[in-house]
């Protein structure tokens, strides 16, 4: 039952708080037990940085719009916006932003210059191992060539040599060559898309169709797909790690005092997270024209390094190599000594090289290696190169990010619990808790109206019914706004428009909490504050 107290100002306001976990999703309603409204916490950050580096990276950057003003930019780029209300602007036509994307091409990075099948299979081939394989198949044949009566068995170990380095390259080529047709298809399935607004209607449209002059919307753990200027924001702040280094989030608003660009306050760069907050940005730079892009061309012609594997079997072919020639040569001399024999010395001098030569391993270490990645397959794990399946093996910490899973991504409600009961959301057979059976009962109006009103979602459109329409947003937000208007007594939309948005705190992950106020009328007050978030934040 939602609980009265005073509120901000002068101003009577009821407080109505969902806890949700990220984890099931279940939902609870409690009364707040602090009736003020306060700021957001502002996270510190660090205010140091390597301005001499900055500068000289600044330098070979032609981004000079953070210098510009809003008005400046719109012209530039012939695009429209509103400042006051940018949810509302014009954007750029469909038309525009066709033609700009013929003569611009897409906001991708132009990839780096990749090697034929053909010139893939010499590098394996070329391989010190298999070189010296082959070195050893020519050097039988010499010896055949010399006393072809004795030697007719080197007719086979001579094509045995080669053809085992030959084979060992054809597998190697094969398994990389199918990881990166893997690798390419799983890209092309998941495209990554960014929310954009033309001719006044928000868009999801994918981040390789985005142009100079688009119109974004930017939200908490957004990739930002283009460089863009930042013409109005609610607490945004970005991860600038990847280009500057700075270990802490950066806040991004409108206005800027710094000529630097990677200083601009009021600039938000390609490649770079949403960490937190919300904003509006007018793209400036796409593709390589990018800070991204440019750094990206800085690197292009880097070598791959050698995987330890590769290192250690070069080391291993340099040692028996020096060893088996070392052999041969004291070999030859002594048969020169002793018979004077020039023929008799020269063949006995390659057969002990040739007998040092372990023409097994190559074959035996591919098919290992093969195995492994055939393994890991089976556990949905790509290996992109063989080599990389012992360099797994080979290290003593691993360090990394949980990145998500190949779903949906989409999150539903599936029980409530308000006023000592619970409720099931769904009607599926094994479900705890009872039905509900009006949008009315006390508690869940709350909850509804909770999920309806103190959310970040936007809708594509807005001329179809709420259920044929696309949800732009969070995948925990989107799951409450789909419960909200499949239970809600009452026009969605209509729900909205009454109860208009005064004030707001979006979440984020250091809050992890979301607050807004609307004008929701009550007994002692216009306004109600709304809350929601994770439980042992919000208690």
């Amino acid at each position: 039952m939602d609980k009265e107290k005073p509120g901000l100002s002068g101003v009577d306001n009821v407080q109505r708080t969902i806890a949700f976990s990220n984890s099931n999703t279940n939902l609870r309603t409690f009364p707040s037990r602090d009736p003020r409204v306060g700021t957001a916490p502002a996270d510190s950050f660090s205010a140091d940085h390597n301005n001499k580096n900055a500068d000289d990276t600044a330098k070979n950057i032609d981004i000079t719009e953070h210098l510009l003003s809003l008005e400046q930019v719109c012209t530039k780029y012939s695009v429209q916006v509103n400042a006051a209300r940018p949810q509302d602007s014009f954007g750029l036509g469909n038309a525009q932003a066709a033609k700009l994307l013929v003569e611009n091409g897409p906001n991708t990075l132009t990839p780096p210059k990749r090697k034929s099948a053909l010139q893939k299979y010499i590098i394996c081939l070329t391989s010190l191992f298999n070189l010296m394989l082959i070195a050893s198949g020519i050097l039988v044949y010499i010896v055949l060539a010399i006393d072809y009566k004795d030697n007719k068995a080197n007719v086979y170990m001579g094509a045995i040599l080669i053809g085992v380095a030959f084979l060992n390259a054809v597998i190697e080529w094969y398994q990389e060559r199918k990881s990166e047709n893997t690798l390419a298809a799983l890209l092309q399935m998941i495209p990554p898309k960014t929310h954009v607004i033309r001719e006044r209607k928000l868009e999801s449209v994918q981040s390789a169709d985005v142009v100079v002059g688009d119109v974004l919307f930017l939200r908490m753990g957004d990739k930002v797909p283009a460089d863009c200027y930042v013409f109005a924001a609610t607490d945004l702040k970005v991860d600038n790690s990847s280009l500057t280094g700075e270990s802490e989030p950066q806040e991004r608003e409108p206005g800027n005092t710094m000529r630097n660009p990677f200083e601009a306050t009021n600039l938000a760069f390609n490649g770079t997270l949403a960490v937190s907050g919300s904003a509006y940005a007018i793209v400036v730079r796409t593709g390589d024209g990018t800070v991204l892009g440019q750094i990206a061309g800085l690197t292009a012609g880097e070598e791959k390094a050698e995987s330890p594997m590769s290192h250690e079997i070069a080391r291993f072919v340099r040692i028996i190599a020096s060893v088996a020639l070392l052999t041969a040569v004291v070999f030859f001399a002594t048969g020169m000594g002793l018979y004077n024999d020039f023929a008799f010395s020269i063949n006995f001098a390659i057969g002990t090289f040739v007998a040092f030569v372990p023409e097994g391993l190559p074959a035996t270490v591919t098919m290992l290696l093969t195995i492994a990645a055939k393994r890991m397959a089976a556990e949905n794990v790509l290996v992109k190169d063989l080599q990389g399946v012992e360099t797994l093996g080979a290290i003593t910490c691993l360090a990394t990010d949980k990145t998500g899973t190949l779903t949906r991504n989409q999150m539903m409600v599936t029980n409530l619990w308000t006023n000592g009961t619970m409720y099931a959301a769904t009607r599926a057979h094994n479900d705890i808790g009872e039905s509900i059976s009006s949008g009315n009962i006390t508690g869940v109006r709350e909850i509804l109206l909770t999920s309806t009103l103190c959310c970040s979602v936007k809708f594509d459109r807005s001329d179809v019914p709420i259920d044929k329409r696309q949800l732009l947003g969070d995948a925990t937000e989107s799951g409450l706004v789909r419960f909200a208007f499949s239970r809600l007594t009452g026009d969605f939309d209509e729900v909205q428009a009454q109860h208009t948005k005064v004030f707001e705190i979006p979440f984020n992950s250091a809050n992890k909490w979301m607050l807004s106020v609307h004008k929701l009328t009550h007994d002692n007050g216009p306004l109600t504050l709304m809350m929601k978030g994770a439980p042992e934040r919000v208690l």
